[in-house]
């Protein structure tokens, strides 16, 4: 008998095709909108559920399929799960895409920092303004990188930024040993290896430990000059705070410059003072959509389904 499975992506039709040829005993059905996930969940009936959130279809939307009584797997088309709240993992296994598009959010993150390092905001203002202004920048060469958060992501961009010349410490739950950092640290340490941080880049998880992990106070620890990177969990950061220092007086502010990808309220409102900052890269949470990003998810969730149908442990699994 087809294992009943539904997928909840706002493009279908993007990703059924190869869900199909890939998992032949499943019998699908799919939910493109928050209005249709209700109904397909009470006529499906589904054991197996396949999940992309975005902000047409954002995360709570999914919650009722991950809570339905039928459910045993649910896969998540991303490596963040807060979103979900919690569950039984009892009666349901939750699994993640974690690490599919880490290398792909690691080259936009270097990017960034590559960009604001090297003064490009200015100059492409310059540009704009038809302004001819010369300007030095300081190497990366030598700087120290604090990477909190040596995962996937934040392993693959410490492993980039090394490249470059960076010394690396990371601070890490587990403490263990990695082959791009220099130095590791549990997570006690963070203030101690703040004052040396030149770049300041996050990629934790959002929890209660780590909400507002980077404060005021966490900000004016930082060394003067410094970059702060955040792509994990907008709320990783203190947003007022960061927005009260990054509009400080250059004579008096500590940070040079920021790059977000992620921000507490998503889409940012309009009006919000970060739009303003000259000083901040602003990308609308986007750092890891390589072409094809989805498509790279389904193939991951396939896999999984040809381990779960030989009986083998699936990849990724995760707890609330």
């Amino acid at each position: 008998m087809a294992t009943r499975a539904l997928l909840l992506h706002s493009d279908p039709d993007e990703l059924l095709p190869l869900l199909v040829e890939r998992c032949p005993d499943a019998d699908w059905r799919a939910a493109a909108t928050p209005d249709e996930v209700e109904p397909t969940l009470a006529t499906h009936r589904p054991e197996v559920v396949f999940s992309i959130k975005h902000n047409g279809f954002p995360g709570p939307a999914h919650r009722p399929a991950l809570a339905a009584p039928d459910v045993r797997w649910f896969q998540v088309g991303g490596s963040g799960r807060d979103h979900l709240g919690t569950w039984d993992p009892a009666r349901v296994t939750v699994t993640t895409c974690a690490g599919v598009l880490a290398p792909f959010l690691a080259e936009r993150a270097l990017a960034a920092l590559l960009s604001l390092a090297t003064g490009l905001p200015g100059l492409l203002r310059a540009q704009a303004e038809r302004r001819w202004s010369p300007t030095t920048f300081r190497p990366l060469a030598g700087r120290t990188l604090l990477v909190v958060g040596v995962g996937h992501t934040g392993g693959e961009f410490a492993a980039r930024a090394r490249s470059l010349g960076m010394h690396v410490i990371g601070v890490r739950t587990s403490r263990a040993p990695h082959p791009a950092l220099d130095e590791v640290h549990g997570p006690d340490a963070l203030y101690d290896l703040l004052p040396r941080a030149d770049v300041l880049s996050l990629h934790v998880p959002l929890g209660d430990a780590t909400r507002h992990l980077i404060d005021a106070r966490a900000l004016a620890a930082l060394p003067v000059g410094a970059l702060v990177l955040n792509a994990a969990r907008g709320a990783v950061v203190d947003p007022d705070a960061l927005v009260a220092e990054l509009e400080r007086a250059p004579s008096e502010r500590r940070i040079a410059g920021a790059w977000l990808d992620v921000f507490e309220t998503e889409p940012l409102p309009s009006d919000h003072a970060l739009w303003s900052l000259e000083n901040l890269l602003l990308t609308p949470h986007c750092a890891d959509q390589a072409d094809g990003w989805p498509i790279l998810f389904a193939e991951r969730f396939a896999d999984n389904w040809e381990r779960r149908r030989r009986g083998q442990d699936l990849v990724g699994v995760v707890r609330p």
